[in-house]
């Protein structure tokens, strides 16, 4: 099992809401579409123009679309309908919704794990603080020191009057 050093909930929570308003554009394209051409299925920009300019016979896309009322429907598609990752999201029940794997993957690439070469030491300072929380007085790990050689030993004197302090 792999040990968590941190997890960058930030940008994590930046990159669900960046997924969540993706789901929402397509969601409202969708619902758009549907009022333009009466059917929920995906199309593209030049399919729905050229449905519109159908109904009315004019070549101008815009005063097609006012004409049909739809040009506030036709303007978000033309600002959001390309702009839309189809990538990262599945139908479920016919509704759109961000894929289970990008999810867990937007996790995990904001989840920083201990690297494998540190995880016997962490292993023995794990054993070490359980053996340190065991001493009668937590004051006494004060009596562990290091050298220079980065060793640690005991100073024995200060252990030796510890019950002075």
């Amino acid at each position: 099992m792999k040990t968590i050093v941190s997890f960058d909930q930030i940008g994590y929570e930046q990159t669900i809401n960046s997924l969540r308003t993706n789901v929402s554009k397509l969601t409202k394209c969708l619902d758009y579409i549907e009022v333009i051409t009466g059917s929920r299925s995906l199309k593209t920009l030049a399919e729905i123009s050229d449905f519109i300019c159908s109904q009315t016979k004019f070549k101008n896309i815009f005063l097609s679309a006012t004409l049909l009322e739809v040009d506030q429907e036709y303007k978000y598609l033309e600002d959001n309908l390309d702009t839309i990752n189809h990538e990262v999201i599945e139908y479920i029940d016919n509704v759109p919704t961000t894929k289970e794997s990008v999810l867990k993957a937007t996790k995990e690439s904001h989840t920083e794990y201990l690297q494998d070469k540190f995880a016997h030491d962490y292993e023995l300072l794990n054993k070490a603080i359980e053996l340190l929380n065991k001493v009668s007085n937590s004051n006494l790990v004060n009596c562990l020191k290091s050298d220079h050689n980065k060793k640690f030993t005991i100073n024995l004197f200060q252990l030796n009057n510890s019950d002075r302090i």
